[in-house]
């Protein structure tokens, strides 16, 4: 049997973005996704003496990651802990958690998530999530990291999504702990529990350009309450395919990979794809969806490059001077007033303006322009759910979009961002 390493590299920093995006590898010439065969199942975990050592939360941390992700009830995603062990052992069919002094020296890295396949069948053999030191220093939320590290080892890559938990940078900004409806389907679409696979819908279409299909285009879809349900890469002829949709009403966008993320962030195949700049675009009508159909021939033709990118996003007390703009999502809590800030490039002074494509947000106030950003008050309804949402940036005729840039919490609590490379 054929084995390939791969690493999937965690950094410690903000800056850039991935979609629910599948490890892919070039398999016998093609392009394959790579996952556990079902059965794996229950894959074991074990923790490194060493780690559960340097922080009394490590454990607790370390088993409510993978908690999350065993607790989503249409995937059959189960996991066995084999406790905390001295010196933690590769086997097959199994994860160790462990810890590595000075790991990634220098680079403000917080975890690598290494892992073996078949080079054949693209099965996964074994996991190792290699803790830096810095992850129990208190400035990153180790839980959180922990679950982006888990989703790796699941076959999960980067995500274009700002609010999933597959997005690849850490900031202190405190988020939601939900997993993303993006990440939550994508399980399922793995790892089927149930009949969802064949009760859902899929949608499949192509995003075409100036020279034909896009590559590594992200196709987003959104529901009627501006939540993205999920998301999609082109594959290099601009096809895209969604499968296990739950039944409603889509719209669909196609968005340029050009920020607020760094390209060094696509993995596997992906890594091969040169970027194309285009400008985000809609499909023509929304659709609607029902469970066991198939929807075909969604095709968007969007010519011309970009030149409108908004890569920032801060919010704040209406009336207050300063805003910190961010990379990652911002939070916002139900029943409150605030100032949105976007920032990014090609905004043009009493020209750019923006939209949350969310119902619960209603602008009170007129757009005020600053160099490069442009900003406005919104009230969130008090009887918001706890969501994500995708602010619509326009600037005349070109249209661009920040992808769950925002976020609507009931909680207290928080998660700050975990990245991967």
């Amino acid at each position: 049997m054929a084995r390939f390493l791969a690493l999937a590299l965690t950094l410690g920093v903000s800056a850039s973005s991935f979609a629910a995006t599948r490890m892919t590898y070039d398999i016998n010439g093609a392009p394959m996704p790579i996952e556990w065969s079902a059965t794996a199942f229950p894959l074991r975990y074990e923790i490194d003496q060493r780690l559960a050592a340097a922080s009394p939360g490590a454990k607790a941390a370390v088993d409510k990651a993978f908690a999350a992700w065993a607790a989503i009830p249409d995937a059959d995603v189960r996991f066995e802990s084999s406790g905390v062990m001295a010196g933690a052992s590769r086997a097959a069919n199994r994860i160790s958690v462990t810890l590595a002094d000075d790991l990634f020296a220098d680079q403000g890295a917080a975890a690598l998530t290494s892992y073996t396949y078949d080079t054949k069948t693209g099965r996964m053999i074994d996991a190792d999530i290699s803790v830096d030191p810095m992850l129990l220093n208190g400035s990153i939320n180790m839980q959180m990291a922990l679950e982006h590290e888990v989703g790796h080892t699941l076959g999960l890559g980067h995500s274009a999504l700002l609010s999933s938990i597959m997005y690849p940078y850490v900031t202190g900004d405190s988020q939601p702990s939900a997993l993303e409806l993006d990440d939550r389907i994508a399980m399922a679409n793995i790892y089927p529990k149930n009949s969802l696979a064949m009760n859902g819908a899929s949608l499949n279409g192509r995003v075409v350009g100036d020279h034909g299909g896009i590559l590594a285009a992200q196709v987003v879809a959104v529901d009627d309450n501006g939540q993205p349900v999920g998301s999609v890469l082109t594959n290099a002829a601009g096809e895209f395919s969604f499968a296990a949709m739950p039944a409603g009403r889509y719209r669909l966008y196609a968005e340029p990979l050009d920020g607020p993320f760094d390209t060094g962030a696509l993995q596997g195949s992906w890594r091969q794809a040169k970027i194309v700049s285009f400008p985000t675009g809609f499909f023509s009508a929304p659709v609607d969806v029902e469970n066991g159909k198939v929807y075909g021939n969604l095709v968007l033709n969007t010519t011309g490059s970009a030149t409108l990118n908004p890569r920032w996003i801060g919010v704040s007390p209406v009336g207050k001077g300063d805003v910190s703009l961010s990379t990652s999502p911002v939070t916002t809590r139900p029943g409150e007033t605030v100032r949105v800030t976007v920032g990014g490039d090609g905004f043009t002074s009493g020209a750019t303006t923006f939209e949350v494509m969310n119902p619960a947000f209603r602008r009170t106030s007129d757009f005020i322009w600053t160099p490069n950003c442009v900003q406005a008050s919104y009230a969130v309804d008090p009887s918001a759910p706890t969501s994500s949402a995708v602010v619509v940036v326009r600037n005349g005729r070109e249209t661009a979009t920040l992808t769950g840039a925002l976020r609507v919490s009931r909680s207290g609590g928080g998660r700050s961002r975990a990245a991967g490379k």
